[in-house]
């Protein structure tokens, strides 16, 4: 167990390294959903919410990504930062928040993230955590509503809905325009797709995540549906037509995703997770 803990923390230190590499390629933008809510990022994105008593920011995701966001939010308040929540565990989305400690910020996240934080001085440890299924977050004559759903895409991730806005905003759990990341390394497949159905009995009219595209709707987490049920039809099969077993994520293909980013790259991982997860039950 703490050798797979071990390698389970090199490799998001990999992850985390990726992402940034990737990003440093991509201009950082300023995306106005509203106008008391912005993300900001290049190909993944911090979100905030100005509120009558103060500003709320989720994830900070990178020193540079940070300081663009606090530039972004000073050409439309002065308001002070009150809040910046974690979403879930991963460092690609919780490094850079020393300038928002630095403006008397509260850093708040669930209590299962914060168990499963792997240690990174870039990562400043939360000065609250909750527990339990459903938080309402109050700031002025605002709210937030942080949901948790358990193990899905890493731990203790929440997904926030903002009532004002009749909006909802995914880290991770939905991600358009692509396929599956690699081999999904620390979530639980089926639990993710159970939760996907979950979000979608969540009242909202527009749908806001964290990478590729920041700005979308419920047809986005239709597809993220979609794609998790032909990935399992399309392995089983496989398995139904006794496929050697390493051959199969060679074997399968999904035609009707080609159009999606890295399905040529990605789409076997997927395949090959969704195989761990039949073979083993984990």
């Amino acid at each position: 167990m703490m050798l797979t803990k071990y390698f389970l923390k090199i490799f998001i230190l990999y992850l985390s390294t990726f992402f940034l590499s990737v990003s440093a390629q991509e201009p950082i933008k300023e995306y106005k959903y509203k106008d008391n809510l912005y993300l900001v990022g290049d190909r993944v994105f911090s979100l905030y919410y100005i509120t009558d008593d103060g500003v709320v920011v989720i994830d900070p995701i990178s020193t540079k990504i940070a300081e663009e966001t606090l530039k972004s939010i000073r050409r439309h308040t002065s308001l002070p930062i009150k809040y910046v929540i974690y979403s879930h565990n991963h460092w690609d989305h919780n490094m850079g928040g020393d300038i928002y400690r630095k403006e008397g910020a509260q850093f708040l996240t669930h209590e299962e993230a914060f168990k499963n934080f792997p240690p990174n001085p870039e990562v400043m440890n939360p000065d609250k955590t909750w527990k339990g299924n459903k938080k309402v977050l109050k700031v002025g004559e605002q709210s937030i509503e942080l949901y948790y759903y358990g193990r899905n895409h890493g731990n203790g991730m929440t997904v926030f809905r903002f009532p004002e806005h009749n909006a909802v905003f995914t880290v991770d759990l939905v991600v358009p325009d692509r396929v599956l990341y690699a081999y999904l390394p620390d979530a639980s497949p089926q639990n993710w797709l159970k939760d996907l159905y979950e979000i979608k009995k969540l009242n909202f009219q527009d749908l806001l995540m964290a990478h590729v595209r920041p700005i979308g709707s419920g047809k986005d987490l239709d597809l993220q549906i979609q794609y998790f049920e032909d990935l399992y039809r399309e392995t089983q099969k496989a398995l139904d037509a006794k496929i050697p077993l390493f051959e199969i994520p060679a074997k399968v293909k999904m035609p009707q995703y080609e159009n999606l980013q890295n399905y040529n790259e990605w789409l076997h991982m997927n395949v090959w997770r969704i195989l761990m997860e039949m073979s083993t039950g984990v």
